[in-house]
């Protein structure tokens, strides 16, 4: 998820570092708040943009009518305004430290505030310019020189130097203890050797002189600057560091974002005020932001509690609680929905597990999918796709999917019974394992779901919910795979790179997980070994396609492949929906953001009310 620009041919190291960063997505997206996987679709999403046209400044991403939610400026503006921003950490220890916080989608989009970097990301997932100024790339792809902004300031009044970034990045890699996002930066020449100790490790950092840095991969990834701009890569004020220590630094003006962090009460609250040194401005509006801290089942509730109550500026809007906010007059005006998805929610099956090791039962499984009833089960919070790749690739990449697997109930039981299951008759048990804990309506809604397949196919498929997340991992790693999983994934690139990083063979998401793999024998006319065979050699191209064009049809054909074998089932892109108060303007939000506003900047505002 996370993950931003990287793009060339993959060795076999480099694969074991994209699947890292999966796993680390992958183990957590059964929890993850729906805005982690948003955070990490957009910038699976965002790697494309940036390959196709550079680096750029923030200005200059395009905002069309569905990229954000409009508000816009108007009224007069209150100044000195205090606003409160609820946070849900979902379990997570808020550090407030970028180099010692967690791949958790809330730090992705909160932290910018106040941890600035060479890059950033805007609503949609895009990568744009934050304090380097100008960037260049070698002709063989591997090194990248970033120029920094002359006017780039701590809020201490120290001016950013390149040698900032160096030891910055040094502290993230510190073999005797990596940060929790070390993975962010395995791409860079001398990673592995480096955290290993090895005699005469290098990093490929480097700084030029005070005003450029230097950054050198392994290899030339496309989609390098996607990770780029991850918050690990922000630098921190070491005179501050050094002087305040590493546990105090983070309250003493340490960041070169439009914020600074003023207070932190642990795990309850903290505040942010405005760095006075920032490049680009404040608001002319807000003075503090009070980011009260919630977690647990009830976050979402409380959150929303305190938007009633005027003690909240925004709220997230979660189906629990869709049914009150629509019911309510004033907050149903005010409530926006992120037009274009950033995730996907698909079937999953493993190969190497009956009945599913037989591609015609799994592509009948596939047709039997009704996405329309599933929309209704989940309320319209989720919107029909056929397709894997999340539609803000298009926005991103240009990137034109393959035609999907459409609903055919018919021919799913014409290749049932070809398989030797007619009406299902013959099957060994098919058990879904969700995780212990659910609420009770979203079980109904999971065995509303599940019973599509007894509807349409006469299957029964038997749902156990009294197994922890690591109990079912264990029985995952028992097994060698996953027999049947309903699976959640954010685009985290700006292009369609997520299809390379969820189905390689090799890939930790695929391999002792669902097992499409070169050895997997036929079945009827369909042959899944030589196909992902093909769809490897196919991502090894794509990866490092320099050429847009030329790497979206390497991507496409990649995905016939998938679609083909019914290695996922597609069936539905979630449409995040928020609340907020019509009197906070100027904010900017997108599938990689969520309701979290993209940044806090000059153009926020609170007007009269």
């Amino acid at each position: 998820m996370a993950d931003r620009r990287l793009g060339l041919p993959l060795t076999a190291r480099e694969r074991a570092d994209l699947d890292q960063l999966r796993r680390t997505l992958r183990e957590s997206s059964r929890s993850a708040t729906r805005r982690d996987l948003l955070r990490w679709s957009a910038i699976t999403t965002g790697a494309v943009a940036t390959a196709r046209l550079g680096i750029r400044p923030a200005s200059a991403a395009p905002r069309g009518p569905l990229a954000t939610v409009p508000f816009r400026q108007d009224g007069d503006v209150e100044q000195d305004a205090e606003i409160s921003v609820p946070f849900d950490a979902f379990g997570q220890s808020v550090t407030l430290d970028p180099h010692r916080s967690a791949d958790y989608g809330g730090f992705w989009v909160m932290y910018p505030n106040v941890w600035a970097g060479l890059l950033r990301y805007d609503e949609m997932g895009r990568v744009s310019e934050d304090l380097a100024e100008s960037s260049a790339v070698s002709d063989d792809g591997l090194t990248y020189t970033f120029k920094i902004r002359s006017d780039a300031a701590y809020a201490s009044g120290r001016q950013v130097v390149a040698a900032d970034f160096v030891q910055s990045w040094a502290r993230v890699l510190d073999p005797g203890n990596p940060a929790p996002m070390a993975s962010f930066m395995r791409h860079v020449a001398g990673y592995q050797d480096y955290l290993d100790q090895a005699e005469g490790a290098k990093l490929g950092f480097r700084a030029v002189d005070d005003a450029a840095v230097e950054v050198t991969l392994s290899q030339p990834y496309s989609f390098f600057t996607s990770y780029l701009a991850s918050f690990v890569w922000s630098v921190v004020d070491p005179q501050v560091l050094q002087n305040a220590g590493a546990q105090n630094f983070v309250l003493n003006r340490a960041g070169a974002g439009p914020w600074q962090f003023t207070e932190y009460q642990l795990d309850q609250q903290f505040t942010m005020e405005p760095n006075p040194n920032y490049f680009g401005g404040a608001s002319p509006s807000l003075a503090r932001i009070i980011w009260p801290v919630l977690t647990g089942p009830t976050a979402a509730g409380d959150a929303l509690d305190r938007y009633k109550k005027d003690e909240a500026v925004s709220a997230d809007v979660p189906l629990s609680l869709m049914a009150d906010v629509q019911g309510d007059p004033v907050l149903s005006q005010e409530l926006s929905e992120i037009k274009i998805p950033g995730t996907i929610r698909s079937l999953a099956m493993d190969f190497k597990q009956k009945p599913f090791d037989d591609v015609r039962v799994r592509r009948a499984f596939a047709l039997a999918v009704d996405r329309d009833r599933y929309a209704e089960i989940y309320n319209g919070t989720w919107t029909p796709s056929t397709i894997f790749s999340p539609p803000v690739l298009k926005e991103l990449a240009g990137y034109e999917p393959p035609k999907g697997l459409e609903q055919d109930v018919d021919t799913a039981r014409s290749l049932l019974e070809e398989a030797g299951y007619p009406n299902g008759d013959g099957l060994p048990e098919i058990v879904y394992y969700h995780p212990a804990g659910e609420s009770e309506e979203e079980l109904k809604r999971v065995q509303s779901v599940l019973q599509i397949f007894q509807d349409n196919l006469g299957i029964a498929i038997t749902l156990d919910n009294s197994k922890t997340i690591d109990q079912i991992n264990s029985l995952q790693k028992d097994n060698g795979g996953r027999q049947f999983d309903i699976i959640w994934w954010q685009n985290v690139t700006e292009t369609p790179h997520l299809l390379s990083e969820v189905f390689r063979p090799d890939s930790p998401y695929m391999q002792g997980v669902f097992n499409w793999s070169p050895d997997l024998p036929g079945s009827g006319d369909f042959d899944p070994g030589a196909d992902a065979k093909s769809f490897a050699d196919l991502m090894d191209k794509a990866d490092v396609e320099q050429d847009k064009d030329a790497r979206n049809d390497l991507y496409r054909q990649g995905e016939e492949l998938v679609l083909k074998n019914a290695v996922y089932v597609p069936i539905a892109n979630w449409l995040p929906m928020f609340v907020q108060k019509p009197w906070l303007q100027g904010t900017r939000q997108g599938p990689w953001t969520g309701r979290l506003p993209v940044l806090f900047d000059k153009d926020v505002v609170v007007v009269k009310h």
